[in-house]
Protein backbone atom coordinates (compact mmCIF):
# COMPACT_ATOMS: atom_id res chain seq x y z
CA UNK A 1 0.00 0.00 0.00
CA UNK A 2 0.91 3.75 -0.18
CA UNK A 3 -0.64 6.51 1.47
CA UNK A 4 -0.25 8.86 -2.23
CA UNK A 5 -2.55 5.88 -4.07
CA UNK A 6 -5.73 8.81 -2.33
CA UNK A 7 -4.20 11.13 -5.04
CA UNK A 8 -5.23 8.57 -7.79
CA UNK A 9 -8.72 7.37 -6.20
CA UNK A 10 -9.25 11.23 -5.96
CA UNK A 11 -8.65 11.80 -9.59
CA UNK A 12 -10.69 8.81 -10.72
CA UNK A 13 -13.76 9.78 -9.16
CA UNK A 14 -13.49 13.36 -9.99
CA UNK A 15 -11.66 13.53 -13.16
CA UNK A 16 -8.15 14.66 -14.18
CA UNK A 17 -10.03 18.26 -14.78
CA UNK A 18 -11.28 18.47 -11.50
CA UNK A 19 -9.59 21.32 -9.29
CA UNK A 20 -7.14 19.57 -6.47
CA UNK A 21 -5.70 22.91 -5.08
CA UNK A 22 -6.11 26.50 -4.91
CA UNK A 23 -4.97 29.19 -3.09
CA UNK A 24 -7.50 31.49 -2.40
CA UNK A 25 -10.51 31.43 -4.81
CA UNK A 26 -7.99 30.71 -7.68
CA UNK A 27 -7.18 27.17 -8.74
CA UNK A 28 -3.49 26.15 -9.18
CA UNK A 29 -4.02 22.50 -9.81
CA UNK A 30 -5.81 19.75 -11.34
CA UNK A 31 -6.06 16.62 -10.54
CA UNK A 32 -4.46 15.52 -14.24
CA UNK A 33 -1.77 18.89 -13.60
CA UNK A 34 -0.86 17.62 -9.75
CA UNK A 35 -0.32 14.16 -10.37
CA UNK A 36 1.74 14.97 -13.60
CA UNK A 37 3.81 17.29 -11.62
CA UNK A 38 4.07 14.89 -8.43
CA UNK A 39 5.07 12.41 -10.50
CA UNK A 40 8.14 14.38 -11.91
CA UNK A 41 8.86 15.66 -8.09
CA UNK A 42 9.24 12.12 -7.60
CA UNK A 43 11.69 11.29 -10.11
CA UNK A 44 13.57 14.77 -9.60
CA UNK A 45 13.73 13.29 -5.47
CA UNK A 46 15.35 9.87 -7.07
CA UNK A 47 17.79 11.55 -9.60
CA UNK A 48 18.58 13.73 -5.99
CA UNK A 49 19.17 10.62 -4.06
CA UNK A 50 16.02 10.03 -2.13
CA UNK A 51 15.26 5.95 -2.00
CA UNK A 52 12.38 3.98 -0.34
CA UNK A 53 12.94 4.48 3.20
CA UNK A 54 14.89 7.95 3.12
CA UNK A 55 12.97 10.97 4.56
CA UNK A 56 12.45 14.47 3.20
CA UNK A 57 11.87 17.75 5.46
CA UNK A 58 9.30 20.43 4.99
CA UNK A 59 10.20 23.39 6.98
CA UNK A 60 7.88 25.76 5.36
CA UNK A 61 4.81 28.16 5.29
CA UNK A 62 1.61 26.63 3.98
CA UNK A 63 1.49 26.87 0.03
CA UNK A 64 0.47 24.53 -2.31
CA UNK A 65 4.35 23.27 -2.74
CA UNK A 66 3.79 21.92 0.23
CA UNK A 67 1.25 19.38 -0.51
CA UNK A 68 3.09 18.62 -4.04
CA UNK A 69 6.40 17.58 -1.97
CA UNK A 70 4.55 15.69 0.72
CA UNK A 71 2.76 13.50 -2.38
CA UNK A 72 6.37 13.20 -3.95
CA UNK A 73 8.04 11.68 -1.14
CA UNK A 74 5.06 9.25 -0.40
CA UNK A 75 5.55 8.39 -4.18
CA UNK A 76 9.17 8.01 -4.04
CA UNK A 77 8.71 5.32 -1.25
CA UNK A 78 10.44 8.07 1.18
CA UNK A 79 8.69 9.83 4.71
CA UNK A 80 7.82 12.92 5.18
CA UNK A 81 9.29 15.26 8.30
CA UNK A 82 6.82 17.66 9.12
CA UNK A 83 8.85 20.83 10.55
CA UNK A 84 7.00 23.62 12.73
CA UNK A 85 7.65 26.59 11.00
CA UNK A 86 7.98 28.55 14.34
CA UNK A 87 10.68 26.46 15.77
CA UNK A 88 13.79 28.84 16.48
CA UNK A 89 16.75 27.84 15.11
CA UNK A 90 18.35 25.76 17.53
CA UNK A 91 15.07 23.33 17.81
CA UNK A 92 14.92 23.08 14.28
CA UNK A 93 18.87 21.52 14.27
CA UNK A 94 17.96 19.01 17.27
CA UNK A 95 15.38 17.55 14.99
CA UNK A 96 17.18 17.71 11.73
CA UNK A 97 20.14 15.88 13.63
CA UNK A 98 17.55 13.29 14.51
CA UNK A 99 15.41 12.67 11.42
CA UNK A 100 18.50 12.97 9.33
CA UNK A 101 16.36 13.71 6.12
CA UNK A 102 18.28 12.94 2.83
CA UNK A 103 16.24 16.27 1.32
CA UNK A 104 15.47 19.68 3.47
CA UNK A 105 12.98 21.61 1.37
CA UNK A 106 12.11 25.81 2.89
CA UNK A 107 9.87 28.32 1.77
CA UNK A 108 12.11 31.48 0.74
CA UNK A 109 10.86 33.40 3.83
CA UNK A 110 12.60 30.47 5.73
CA UNK A 111 15.46 30.05 3.80
CA UNK A 112 18.28 31.95 5.83
CA UNK A 113 16.91 29.97 8.84
CA UNK A 114 17.64 26.87 7.21
CA UNK A 115 20.38 27.28 4.29
CA UNK A 116 20.96 23.93 3.59
CA UNK A 117 17.24 23.30 2.15
CA UNK A 118 15.99 23.90 -0.93
CA UNK A 119 13.81 27.24 -0.98
CA UNK A 120 10.88 27.04 -3.23
CA UNK A 121 11.01 29.03 -6.29
CA UNK A 122 14.93 28.58 -6.43
CA UNK A 123 16.76 26.99 -9.38
CA UNK A 124 17.36 23.69 -7.16
CA UNK A 125 13.90 23.53 -6.76
CA UNK A 126 13.26 24.08 -10.52
CA UNK A 127 15.82 21.54 -11.84
CA UNK A 128 13.99 18.82 -9.46
CA UNK A 129 11.28 19.08 -12.66
CA UNK A 130 13.91 18.70 -15.00
CA UNK A 131 13.75 14.45 -15.30
CA UNK A 132 11.00 12.88 -16.66
CA UNK A 133 7.99 11.84 -15.33
CA UNK A 134 8.24 9.31 -12.70
CA UNK A 135 6.74 5.94 -12.21
CA UNK A 136 2.46 6.45 -13.02
CA UNK A 137 1.76 5.22 -9.43
CA UNK A 138 3.49 5.26 -5.56
CA UNK A 139 6.38 2.88 -5.09
CA UNK A 140 4.44 0.00 -3.27
CA UNK A 141 5.22 -0.34 0.37
CA UNK A 142 4.33 -2.06 3.33
CA UNK A 143 1.78 -0.91 5.76
CA UNK A 144 4.37 -0.54 8.37
CA UNK A 145 6.56 1.30 6.28
CA UNK A 146 7.47 5.22 8.01
CA UNK A 147 5.31 7.78 5.87
CA UNK A 148 4.81 10.88 8.79
CA UNK A 149 7.63 11.14 11.03
CA UNK A 150 5.97 14.21 13.47
CA UNK A 151 8.62 15.19 16.36
CA UNK A 152 6.47 16.18 19.61
CA UNK A 153 8.35 17.02 23.07
CA UNK A 154 8.84 14.97 25.65
CA UNK A 155 8.51 15.75 29.58
CA UNK A 156 12.30 16.48 29.06
CA UNK A 157 12.08 18.70 26.36
CA UNK A 158 13.78 16.23 24.03
CA UNK A 159 11.47 16.08 20.48
CA UNK A 160 10.65 12.87 20.09
CA UNK A 161 10.10 11.74 16.49
CA UNK A 162 6.54 9.63 16.53
CA UNK A 163 7.19 6.99 13.42
CA UNK A 164 3.46 6.96 12.00
CA UNK A 165 3.12 4.58 9.12
CA UNK A 166 0.96 4.27 6.02
CA UNK A 167 -1.23 2.11 7.59
CA UNK A 168 -1.65 4.50 10.51
CA UNK A 169 -2.18 7.48 8.06
CA UNK A 170 -4.83 4.71 5.74
CA UNK A 171 -6.76 4.24 9.43
CA UNK A 172 -7.06 7.82 10.66
CA UNK A 173 -8.71 8.34 7.04
CA UNK A 174 -11.17 5.70 6.93
CA UNK A 175 -11.87 7.07 10.76
CA UNK A 176 -12.57 10.47 9.98
CA UNK A 177 -14.93 9.32 6.79
CA UNK A 178 -16.72 6.94 9.59
CA UNK A 179 -16.71 9.00 12.94
CA UNK A 180 -16.18 12.47 12.34
CA UNK A 181 -17.82 13.98 9.36
CA UNK A 182 -18.73 11.56 6.27
CA UNK A 183 -17.63 13.81 3.01
CA UNK A 184 -19.20 14.22 -0.19
CA UNK A 185 -17.42 13.96 -3.20
CA UNK A 186 -15.90 16.70 -3.88
CA UNK A 187 -15.53 18.00 -0.37
CA UNK A 188 -13.35 21.40 -0.12
CA UNK A 189 -10.72 21.12 2.45
CA UNK A 190 -9.59 24.75 4.04
CA UNK A 191 -6.19 24.84 5.47
CA UNK A 192 -6.17 27.57 7.60
CA UNK A 193 -3.64 25.56 10.24
CA UNK A 194 -0.43 24.35 9.68
CA UNK A 195 0.05 22.05 7.23
CA UNK A 196 3.18 20.91 9.89
CA UNK A 197 0.05 19.40 12.12
CA UNK A 198 -3.31 18.08 12.01
CA UNK A 199 -4.49 19.72 8.95
CA UNK A 200 -1.48 18.41 6.75
CA UNK A 201 -2.77 14.82 7.70
CA UNK A 202 -6.63 16.60 6.63
CA UNK A 203 -5.50 16.57 2.89
CA UNK A 204 -5.72 12.65 3.00
CA UNK A 205 -9.61 12.31 3.69
CA UNK A 206 -9.87 14.96 0.99
CA UNK A 207 -8.08 13.52 -1.37
CA UNK A 208 -10.03 10.53 -0.63
CA UNK A 209 -13.19 11.73 -1.70
CA UNK A 210 -11.88 14.05 -4.52
CA UNK A 211 -11.97 17.54 -2.72
CA UNK A 212 -10.32 20.04 -3.55
CA UNK A 213 -7.45 21.87 -0.77
CA UNK A 214 -7.52 25.29 -0.51
CA UNK A 215 -4.88 27.39 1.19
CA UNK A 216 -5.87 30.99 2.25
CA UNK A 217 -3.94 33.74 -0.30
CA UNK A 218 -2.80 35.33 2.73
CA UNK A 219 -0.84 33.39 5.01
CA UNK A 220 -2.39 31.81 8.83
CA UNK A 221 -6.01 32.50 10.08
CA UNK A 222 -7.93 35.58 9.68
CA UNK A 223 -11.42 35.51 10.52
CA UNK A 224 -12.20 37.68 8.48
CA UNK A 225 -11.42 35.26 5.23
CA UNK A 226 -13.70 32.71 6.48
CA UNK A 227 -16.37 33.62 5.23
CA UNK A 228 -15.25 34.87 1.51
CA UNK A 229 -14.07 31.27 0.89
CA UNK A 230 -16.73 29.71 2.44
CA UNK A 231 -18.53 31.56 -0.17
CA UNK A 232 -16.27 30.49 -2.86
CA UNK A 233 -16.40 26.94 -2.05
CA UNK A 234 -19.17 26.25 -0.37
CA UNK A 235 -19.50 22.97 1.56
CA UNK A 236 -15.79 23.43 2.62
CA UNK A 237 -14.24 22.03 6.30
CA UNK A 238 -11.53 23.02 8.33
CA UNK A 239 -9.24 22.10 11.03
CA UNK A 240 -9.48 24.66 14.24
CA UNK A 241 -8.20 24.69 17.53
CA UNK A 242 -11.13 26.14 19.60
CA UNK A 243 -9.20 29.74 19.91
CA UNK A 244 -9.61 29.86 16.06
CA UNK A 245 -13.05 29.26 16.58
CA UNK A 246 -13.68 32.13 19.31
CA UNK A 247 -11.97 34.31 17.07
CA UNK A 248 -14.24 33.16 14.22
CA UNK A 249 -17.43 33.74 16.39
CA UNK A 250 -16.22 36.67 17.60
CA UNK A 251 -15.75 38.17 13.65
CA UNK A 252 -18.88 37.23 13.04
CA UNK A 253 -20.90 38.73 15.66
CA UNK A 254 -19.21 42.20 15.67
CA UNK A 255 -19.55 42.12 12.06
CA UNK A 256 -22.90 40.26 10.84
CA UNK A 257 -21.05 38.41 7.86
CA UNK A 258 -21.74 34.63 8.65
CA UNK A 259 -20.07 31.61 6.93
CA UNK A 260 -22.89 30.35 4.99
CA UNK A 261 -21.05 27.86 3.10
CA UNK A 262 -19.66 26.40 5.69
CA UNK A 263 -20.15 22.19 6.32
CA UNK A 264 -17.72 21.54 9.10
CA UNK A 265 -15.28 22.78 11.77
CA UNK A 266 -13.29 20.36 13.17
CA UNK A 267 -11.74 21.23 16.43
CA UNK A 268 -9.03 19.70 18.38
CA UNK A 269 -6.35 20.19 20.76
CA UNK A 270 -8.00 21.62 23.96
CA UNK A 271 -12.06 21.78 24.86
CA UNK A 272 -14.57 23.85 23.82
CA UNK A 273 -16.25 23.91 27.08
CA UNK A 274 -20.59 23.61 26.56
CA UNK A 275 -21.18 27.42 26.72
CA UNK A 276 -18.96 28.29 23.86
CA UNK A 277 -20.21 25.27 21.97
CA UNK A 278 -23.79 27.10 22.10
CA UNK A 279 -22.94 29.99 21.23
CA UNK A 280 -20.47 28.88 18.58
CA UNK A 281 -23.28 26.87 17.01
CA UNK A 282 -25.89 29.67 17.73
CA UNK A 283 -23.74 31.85 15.62
CA UNK A 284 -22.18 29.69 13.12
CA UNK A 285 -24.71 26.98 13.05
CA UNK A 286 -24.46 23.32 13.51
CA UNK A 287 -20.95 23.16 11.58
CA UNK A 288 -19.03 21.11 14.65
CA UNK A 289 -16.95 17.92 15.01
CA UNK A 290 -14.71 17.56 17.49
CA UNK A 291 -11.22 15.05 17.38
CA UNK A 292 -8.95 13.96 20.33
CA UNK A 293 -5.58 13.28 19.34
CA UNK A 294 -2.00 12.94 19.72
CA UNK A 295 1.13 12.98 17.73
CA UNK A 296 1.63 9.21 18.51
CA UNK A 297 -2.04 8.73 16.89
CA UNK A 298 -2.77 11.06 15.65
CA UNK A 299 -6.49 12.84 15.47
CA UNK A 300 -7.31 9.21 15.93
CA UNK A 301 -8.09 8.59 19.77
CA UNK A 302 -11.90 9.62 20.18
CA UNK A 303 -13.79 11.75 18.11
CA UNK A 304 -17.57 13.54 18.60
CA UNK A 305 -19.24 13.32 15.15
CA UNK A 306 -20.82 15.98 13.35
CA UNK A 307 -24.22 14.92 13.60
CA UNK A 308 -24.03 13.73 17.39
CA UNK A 309 -22.38 17.02 18.16
CA UNK A 310 -25.46 18.60 16.85
CA UNK A 311 -27.68 16.23 18.44
CA UNK A 312 -25.79 16.85 21.62
CA UNK A 313 -26.52 20.17 21.40
CA UNK A 314 -30.41 20.13 20.74
CA UNK A 315 -30.42 17.76 23.57
CA UNK A 316 -28.51 20.07 26.36
CA UNK A 317 -26.50 16.99 26.68
CA UNK A 318 -23.73 18.73 28.59
CA UNK A 319 -21.71 15.67 29.68
CA UNK A 320 -21.36 14.97 25.83
CA UNK A 321 -20.22 18.38 25.12
CA UNK A 322 -17.68 18.10 27.78
CA UNK A 323 -16.75 14.58 26.55
CA UNK A 324 -14.04 14.08 23.71
CA UNK A 325 -16.41 11.22 22.59
CA UNK A 326 -15.44 7.94 21.58
CA UNK A 327 -13.11 5.97 20.32
CA UNK A 328 -12.49 5.92 16.72
CA UNK A 329 -12.82 2.76 14.19
CA UNK A 330 -10.63 -0.16 15.27
CA UNK A 331 -9.50 1.59 18.56
CA UNK A 332 -9.77 0.31 21.99
CA UNK A 333 -9.46 2.66 25.08
CA UNK A 334 -8.71 1.85 28.62
CA UNK A 335 -8.38 3.95 32.18
CA UNK A 336 -5.46 2.76 33.80
CA UNK A 337 -4.07 3.42 37.64
CA UNK A 338 -0.48 3.82 38.19
CA UNK A 339 0.39 0.51 38.30
CA UNK A 340 -1.32 -0.27 34.64
CA UNK A 341 -4.40 -1.69 35.82
CA UNK A 342 -7.48 -1.06 34.19
CA UNK A 343 -9.81 1.27 36.36
CA UNK A 344 -14.01 0.96 36.41
CA UNK A 345 -16.69 2.76 35.01
CA UNK A 346 -16.27 6.70 36.15
CA UNK A 347 -13.47 6.18 37.69
CA UNK A 348 -10.31 8.70 36.83
CA UNK A 349 -6.94 7.88 35.80
CA UNK A 350 -4.73 7.91 32.54
CA UNK A 351 -5.83 7.40 29.24
CA UNK A 352 -4.67 4.35 26.93
CA UNK A 353 -5.48 3.62 23.52
CA UNK A 354 -4.37 0.50 21.04
CA UNK A 355 -5.38 0.70 17.14
CA UNK A 356 -3.84 0.48 13.74
CA UNK A 357 -3.50 4.39 13.94
CA UNK A 358 -1.07 3.86 16.94
CA UNK A 359 2.54 4.95 15.94
CA UNK A 360 5.58 2.27 15.38
CA UNK A 361 7.16 3.83 18.64
CA UNK A 362 9.76 7.06 18.49
CA UNK A 363 12.89 7.08 16.26
CA UNK A 364 16.07 6.35 17.82
CA UNK A 365 14.67 6.19 21.48
CA UNK A 366 13.96 2.83 22.64
CA UNK A 367 13.92 3.32 26.11
CA UNK A 368 10.95 6.34 25.17
CA UNK A 369 9.26 4.15 23.28
CA UNK A 370 9.40 1.22 26.10
CA UNK A 371 7.83 3.88 28.14
CA UNK A 372 5.35 5.04 26.36
CA UNK A 373 4.17 1.55 24.34
CA UNK A 374 5.03 -1.03 26.25
CA UNK A 375 2.16 -4.22 26.77
CA UNK A 376 0.55 -2.80 23.03
CA UNK A 377 -0.40 0.57 24.56
CA UNK A 378 -0.09 4.27 23.48
CA UNK A 379 0.19 6.05 26.94
CA UNK A 380 -1.19 9.32 26.36
CA UNK A 381 -0.22 10.72 29.68
CA UNK A 382 -3.53 12.42 29.70
CA UNK A 383 -6.20 11.41 33.02
CA UNK A 384 -9.01 10.95 32.21
CA UNK A 385 -12.61 9.08 32.95
CA UNK A 386 -15.37 6.32 30.80
CA UNK A 387 -18.88 6.78 31.53
CA UNK A 388 -21.68 4.44 30.89
CA UNK A 389 -22.00 5.08 27.44
CA UNK A 390 -18.54 4.74 26.44
CA UNK A 391 -17.57 8.48 26.47
CA UNK A 392 -14.09 9.73 27.59
CA UNK A 393 -14.31 12.99 29.27
CA UNK A 394 -10.71 14.25 30.06
CA UNK A 395 -9.83 15.43 33.46
CA UNK A 396 -6.31 17.36 33.39
CA UNK A 397 -2.92 15.79 32.14
CA UNK A 398 -0.55 13.79 34.23
CA UNK A 399 2.46 15.10 32.29
CA UNK A 400 2.43 19.01 33.03
CA UNK A 401 1.77 19.66 29.37
CA UNK A 402 -0.01 23.07 28.76
CA UNK A 403 -2.08 23.48 25.55
CA UNK A 404 -2.22 27.38 24.31
CA UNK A 405 -4.27 27.67 20.92
CA UNK A 406 -3.67 23.74 20.39
CA UNK A 407 -0.20 23.92 20.53
CA UNK A 408 1.65 22.10 22.75
CA UNK A 409 4.35 23.99 25.43
CA UNK A 410 6.39 21.61 27.97
CA UNK A 411 6.94 23.57 30.96
CA UNK A 412 10.71 22.92 31.32
CA UNK A 413 11.42 24.37 27.49
CA UNK A 414 10.73 27.06 28.32
CA UNK A 415 12.06 27.06 31.89
CA UNK A 416 15.63 25.69 30.49
CA UNK A 417 15.52 29.22 28.86
CA UNK A 418 14.59 31.18 31.77
CA UNK A 419 17.19 29.69 34.04
CA UNK A 420 19.89 30.77 31.38
CA UNK A 421 19.44 34.57 32.35
CA UNK A 422 22.33 34.89 34.96
CA UNK A 423 19.91 37.15 37.27
CA UNK A 424 17.04 33.96 37.65
CA UNK A 425 17.74 31.93 40.54
CA UNK A 426 14.57 29.60 39.89
CA UNK A 427 11.74 29.09 37.51
CA UNK A 428 8.57 27.33 37.08
CA UNK A 429 5.98 27.78 33.96
CA UNK A 430 2.20 26.57 34.36
CA UNK A 431 -0.85 26.96 32.60
CA UNK A 432 -3.13 29.64 33.29
CA UNK A 433 -6.95 28.97 31.87
CA UNK A 434 -7.62 31.56 29.27
CA UNK A 435 -10.59 31.58 27.71
CA UNK A 436 -9.22 32.50 24.31
CA UNK A 437 -6.06 30.23 24.31
CA UNK A 438 -7.23 27.60 26.33
CA UNK A 439 -4.03 27.99 28.61
CA UNK A 440 -1.96 30.99 28.46
CA UNK A 441 1.73 30.07 29.20
CA UNK A 442 2.87 32.07 32.78
CA UNK A 443 6.51 32.22 34.31
CA UNK A 444 7.30 32.70 37.49
CA UNK A 445 11.29 33.49 38.67
CA UNK A 446 12.95 34.13 41.51
CA UNK A 447 15.36 36.88 41.40
CA UNK A 448 16.34 40.49 42.87
CA UNK A 449 15.32 42.34 39.86
CA UNK A 450 13.01 44.41 39.63
CA UNK A 451 9.78 42.91 37.41
CA UNK A 452 9.61 46.01 35.17
CA UNK A 453 12.99 45.59 34.19
CA UNK A 454 13.08 42.17 34.26
CA UNK A 455 10.63 40.90 32.67
CA UNK A 456 10.92 42.66 28.75
CA UNK A 457 14.64 41.18 29.33
CA UNK A 458 12.91 37.26 29.34
CA UNK A 459 10.65 37.88 27.36
CA UNK A 460 13.22 39.13 24.31
CA UNK A 461 15.43 35.88 25.46
CA UNK A 462 12.41 33.20 25.21
CA UNK A 463 11.36 34.67 21.81
CA UNK A 464 14.90 34.25 20.70
CA UNK A 465 15.62 30.82 21.61
CA UNK A 466 12.25 29.07 21.40
CA UNK A 467 9.27 29.88 19.18
CA UNK A 468 6.78 32.15 19.53
CA UNK A 469 4.04 30.28 20.99
CA UNK A 470 5.90 28.85 23.25
CA UNK A 471 7.02 32.62 25.12
CA UNK A 472 4.88 33.14 28.26
CA UNK A 473 2.35 35.31 28.10
CA UNK A 474 2.86 36.86 31.60
CA UNK A 475 6.06 36.73 33.95
CA UNK A 476 5.99 37.30 37.86
CA UNK A 477 8.69 37.94 39.63
CA UNK A 478 8.97 36.78 43.16
CA UNK A 479 11.67 37.23 45.93
CA UNK A 480 11.54 32.90 46.18
CA UNK A 481 9.61 30.20 44.99
CA UNK A 482 7.27 28.02 47.36
CA UNK A 483 8.91 24.18 47.37
CA UNK A 484 7.66 21.46 49.41
CA UNK A 485 9.97 18.94 51.98
CA UNK A 486 11.86 17.98 48.80
CA UNK A 487 12.73 21.40 47.35
CA UNK A 488 10.31 20.95 44.59
CA UNK A 489 8.50 23.70 43.28
CA UNK A 490 4.57 23.54 43.99
CA UNK A 491 3.58 24.93 41.05
CA UNK A 492 -0.17 24.51 41.83
CA UNK A 493 0.57 27.15 44.30
CA UNK A 494 1.74 29.38 41.76
CA UNK A 495 -1.48 28.70 39.96
CA UNK A 496 -3.87 29.41 43.01
CA UNK A 497 -1.71 32.55 43.48
CA UNK A 498 -2.73 33.78 40.22
CA UNK A 499 -6.36 32.50 39.76
CA UNK A 500 -6.73 34.45 43.40
CA UNK A 501 -6.63 37.73 42.26
CA UNK A 502 -8.67 37.15 39.09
Amino acid sequence: MNIALLLLRGAFRRGDAAPALAEGARVVRSYGTLIERVRRLSAGLTAAGVKPGDRVALFMANRPDYIEIMLATWWTGAAVVPVNAGLAPDELAVILADAAPRLIFTSPDLAAACPQGIAMDSPAWMALFDHGPGPVAPMEVSAQALAWLFFTSGTTGRPKGAMIHHGALMAMTQGFLTDVDTLPVGTPMLHFAPLSHGSGLYTLPCFAVGGTQVLPAAPGFRPVDVAALTEHWPGACFFAAPTMVRRLVQQARSSGILPTGLRTIIYGGAPLYPADAREAADTLGPVFAQIYGQGESPMTITAQSRDAFTAALMQEDDPFLQSVGRPFLGSDIRIADADDRPLPTGEIGEVLVRGPAVCAGYRNDPDATARTFGGGWLRTGDLGRLDARGLLTLEGRSKELIITGGSNVYPIEVETVLLDHPDVTDAAVVGIPHPDWGEAVTAFVASDRDAATLAPELDALCRERIARFKAPKAYHVRDSLPGNAYGKIVKRALVASVQSRN
